[in-house]
């Protein structure tokens, strides 16, 4: 018998203040994401970091929070994706998170619950794309827990999906919608590295290249939905430093307002779900500089979520 666990990111357990501060320090302290020399991470996180930006990502969360449910955008639609699929495949299915709840360690234990027989679980990183602060991270933690104790199931991991076909037939069925009656540009953003990870993972090949594969995915979704690649953008967002991929988000979404682009659609084809990034960052922020700079009509593609049709796909994917 097998399993499946989906894995994210993460988010605070409520959008209250303490909450959002557990979250970020916890994210921040790996070394995957704040690749810093190890004794002057905690003095960067706890010291510099923590008190200033405690108090604006609360707000925002604040704002983004799914009050219905009393659970982060991104914990939401990962629930339902997993019910969705449960349903569909009649096997179990848990989720976790690389950072906060739900724990690896308590998925394993409510898989188990769920089917004692247990002989395999299928780890699916919810990360189109590799980068060792997200799909590198998670796969390590899993694999930590995992060895901690004496599970009587092998463990399979599902590499990242930037190319499959099922992963680019959803997103052009996420898009299609949004490009109907036309647009001026459509702007693919993801999430911006380091400049240090990326060259690493150049010199690595395909398989560990971010740049490749985020040109890849939108190379074959270009393909799928037949749009003018001169009508598309490629951008990068939430860098925190100079030396980050760019070309910039907010930088490009102001350039296109003020050279009088009107209809921009915005979709970030590295999330699997809804998040913080996605709902404050793009739909709100990008939208308020956009209007600011004499745009006029922006639309925010929402991701895969827990859309039927995603479903289907994260079956394929993982088979």
């Amino acid at each position: 018998m097998i399993g499946i666990l989906l894995v994210n990111t993460g988010s605070p357990k409520t959008c209250k203040r303490e909450d959002v501060k557990f979250f970020i320090r916890a994210m921040l302290s790996d070394p995957y994401v704040m690749t810093v020399a190890d004794w002057f991470r905690p003095v960067l996180v706890n010291g510099i970091i923590l008190p200033f930006r405690q108090f604006p990502s609360t707000r925002h969360y604040e704002m983004i929070w799914d009050m219905s449910c009393d659970d982060s955008p991104l914990l939401h639609h990962a629930k339902k994706l997993a019910e969705k699929l449960e349903q569909q495949t009649e096997i179990p299915v848990e989720v976790a998170m690389r950072y906060g709840e739900p724990s690896v360690q308590a998925a394993f234990e409510r898989l188990l619950a769920k089917e004692s027989r247990l002989h395999e679980v299928i780890v699916l990183p919810l990360f189109p794309q590799y980068a060792e602060s997200s799909y590198k991270t998670v796969v390590d933690h899993v694999g930590q827990v995992f060895y901690k104790r004496p599970y009587p199931f092998r463990l399979k991991f599902v590499e990242p999906y930037f190319d499959h076909p099922a992963y680019i037939s959803s997103l052009a069925e996420r898009i299609k919608p949004y490009i109907g009656e036309g647009f001026d540009k459509l702007v693919f953003t993801f999430h911006s590295l380091p400049l240090s990870h990326v060259e690493e993972g150049w010199n690595k090949g395909k398989d560990f290249d971010y740049v490749y594969q985020t040109k890849e995915t939108i190379r074959l979704l270009i393909k799928a939905l037949a749009i003018d690649p001169r009508k598309t953008r490629l951008v990068y967002h939430s860098a925190m430093g100079s030396k980050w991929l760019k070309p910039d988000l907010d930088d490009t979404i102001k350039e296109l307002a003020g050279a009088g682009t009107n209809k921009v659609i915005v979709v970030a084809p590295g999330f699997a779900a809804d998040n913080l990034e996605t709902l404050y960052d793009i739909n709100i922020k990008a939208r308020e500089l956009f209007q600011k700079e004499g745009g006029t009509d922006f639309s925010f593609v929402p991701c895969l979520n827990h859309e039927d049709y995603w479903v289907e796909s994260v079956i394929k994917i993982i088979t």
